[in-house]
C-alpha cells in the first residue's frame, strides 16, 4: 500500500519538487526558518527512509489542515491518517456506488478545528472534473444496485423539508449553526436511504438529487459558520452525487460552489476551469444558477488581476439578476428570482461580489463604497431577513476598513456581526479575533473583542477556519 503522505500528494496533483516546494514555503510563513525545497527529501519520507523534521511535519499539517497539538500526540506518520479519512472522497470511482460510499463519507467527517486545506488541486481536480461531466452525460443508466425503495410519501416529505430549509439561503433570522444541524440531519437520512433504496432508476436518481441538495445545503451553512475546509468536503460529495442523478441544474449549482472554494482558499485557474465545467454540465441560462456562476467568475478573475474580465462578469451577473419573467428552475439550490425576495438576495450577492472584487483588486476605497451599503441595510427595516453569510461579509468589511487604516470602523463592523448574528460562530469568532490581534490596544478595538468573549466560543457545531465567500 502506498505511504500516506503519497497519497496525499498525489491527491493534490503535487510531483515531487511541487510539493517539495509548497512544504518549504509554508515553513517560511510559519516562522520555523528556511528549508531546502528538494524533491528527495519528499521521495525518502514517502519510503520511510527519513522522517521528517518536527518543524517540517508542522509545514506539512498546515498544508493539510491538521491541528499542531495532533502531530505531537501522534507522531509520523499516524497523523496523516487523519487526512485520509477524506480519502473516500478522493478514491471512488465515478459510479453510482462511488456516489454513495462519497455521500457516506461526508457523515463521518473529522471534527475540530483545522486550516483551509482544499483536497482537490490542479491535474486531479481536472481529472474528478472531467470524471463528473461524464457521468452526467452518460445515457440510459442503470442503477448500480438494486434493494428495497423507500415509500412515496418519505421522499415526498423529505423533499418538503429539504426545500423549506433552502429557501432561508435567500435570507433568514434562524442562525446559520442551527440550519447546519438540521440539514446535516436530513443529509443523513437521504444518505441512509440510498444505502437501502435504488430498486429502480427513477427512486435512484431521486435520491442522488436530494442528496446532492442536503449536501449543497451543508456546504453553504459550513462556509457561513466559517468552516472553509469542511464545506469543501460536502462539496466533493455533492458533485458525485449531482453526477449520479445526472441534474444539470444541480451539478452546475455543485461545479460553481467549489470554484468558490477555490477562489477563497485555492487557485483562481482552478476556479475558473471549475466555472467553465459549471457551463458544460448545460442547466441552461437560469438566474438561480446563472448569477452565482458569474459572480465566482468575476471573483475568480478579480484574483488574477483581471479587472476587465471580472466587471464584464459582474455586469452580466447584474443584469441577469434584475427583476424579469424569468422561469422558476427545478430543483434550485437558490431562491426563485421571480420572488421579490429572491430578486432582493440575488441583487444582493451582485454587490457582495463586487466589493470583494474590489477588494481583490487592491480598490479598497471601492469596496468600502459597497461594503457601507450592505451594513447600512443591516441597520434600516429589513424588507428581507439577513443573509446566512452577513458575519461572513463584515468580515470581509472588517479587512477593508483595516487595510484603509479605519481601525475604528473596523471594530464597529465586528459589534453589527455579533448584533446581526447573535451568536458568533466560533469559527468566524477567531478569524475576527485575528483580524484586530494587532490592533488590540485600541479601545474600540479592546470593546471589540470584549463583545466578542461575551459571547459563547462555541455556537454547538464544530468550525475550521476559513474565508468563505459570496454565496
Amino acid at each position: 500500500m502506498a505511504h500516506p503522505l503519497t497519497r496525499l500528494r498525489t491527491a493534490q496533483g503535487l510531483s515531487h519538487a511541487d510539493y517539495a516546494r509548497l512544504v518549504a514555503r509554508t515553513h517560511a510563513e510559519l516562522g520555523l526558518g528556511q528549508m531546502a525545497a528538494r524533491r528527495e527529501k519528499v521521495s525518502r519520507w514517502e519510503s520511510g527512509r527519513t522522517v521528517p523534521e518536527h518543524t517540517a511535519q508542522l509545514a506539512m499539517a498546515r498544508i493539510h489542515g491538521v491541528p499542531a497539538d495532533e502531530v505531537r500526540r501522534l507522531g509520523w506518520p499516524h497523523w496523516l491518517h487523519l487526512v485520509l479519512s477524506d480519502a473516500v472522497l478522493l478514491d471512488q470511482a465515478y459510479t453510482d456506488r462511488g456516489a454513495e460510499l462519497a455521500l457516506h463519507g461526508t457523515l463521518h467527517l473529522r471534527k475540530g478545528p483545522s486550516t483551509p486545506a482544499l483536497l482537490l488541486r490542479g491535474a486531479a481536480l481536472a481529472a474528478q472534473t472531467r470524471s463528473a461531466l461524464a457521468l452526467i452525460t452518460a445515457p440510459d443508466r442503470r442503477p448500480d444496485a438494486e434493494g428495497r425503495s423507500p415509500s412515496a410519501e418519505q421522499l415526498q416529505w423529505c423533499e418538503a423539508r429539504i426545500a423549506a430549509l433552502e429557501r432561508h439561503e435567500a435570507g433568514t433570522a434562524v442562525p446559520a449553526a442551527t440550519l447546519y444541524r438540521a440539514a446535516r440531519a436530513e443529509h443523513r437520512l437521504v444518505v441512509r436511504l440510498l444505502g437501502v433504496g435504488g430498486a429502480d432508476a427513477p427512486t435512484s436518481r431521486r435520491l442522488f438529487a436530494l442528496a446532492a441538495r442536503t449536501a449543497l445545503l451543508c456546504t453553504w451553512l459550513s462556509s457561513a459558520l466559517g468552516e472553509e475546509a469542511r464545506a469543501e468536503r460536502y462539496n466533493l460529495a455533492a458533485v458525485r452525487a449531482a453526477a449520479a442523478a445526472a441534474e444539470p441544474a444541480l451539478a452546475t449549482a455543485a461545479f460553481t460552489q467549489l470554484a468558490l472554494r477555490h477562489v477563497i482558499a485555492g487557485d483562481p485557474a482552478d476556479a475558473l476551469a471549475l466555472v467553465r465545467a459549471a457551463g458544460d454540465a448545460g442547466s441552461g441560462p437560469l438566474p438561480a444558477t446563472a448569477v452565482p456562476v458569474r459572480l465566482v467568475e468575476a471573483l475568480a478573475f478579480a484574483r488574477q488581476g483581471c479587472a476587465t474580465d471580472a466587471a464584464r462578469a459582474l455586469d452580466r451577473a447584474a443584469v441577469t439578476a434584475a427583476p424579469g419573467p424569468h422561469p422558476h428552475p427545478h430543483p434550485h439550490p437558490a431562491p426563485a428570482p421571480d420572488d421579490p425576495s429572491g430578486t432582493a438576495a440575488l441583487a444582493r450577492a451582485v454587490t457582495v461580489a463586487r466589493a470583494q472584487a474590489a477588494l481583490f483588486l487592491g480598490a479598497p476605497r471601492e469596496a468600502r463604497s459597497y461594503f457601507e451599503t450592505l451594513t447600512d441595510s443591516l441597520l434600516a427595516p429589513r424588507a428581507i431577513d439577513p443573509s446566512p453569510h452577513t458575519g461572513v461579509w463584515l468580515l470581509y468589511a472588517t479587512d477593508v476598513h483595516l487595510e484603509l487604516g479605519e481601525v475604528d470602523l473596523a471594530a464597529r463592523a465586528v459589534h453589527r456581526a455579533v448584533n446581526a448574528i447573535g451568536l458568533l460562530p466560533s469559527g468566524l469568532a477567531r478569524q475576527y479575533r485575528q483580524r484586530l490581534a494587532h490592533h488590540a490596544r485600541e479601545p474600540a478595538v479592546r470593546r471589540a473583542l470584549v463583545h466578542l468573549t461575551d459571547l459563547p466560543k462555541t455556537s454547538g457545531t464544530s468550525c475550521n477556519s476559513g474565508c468563505p465567500g459570496v454565496h
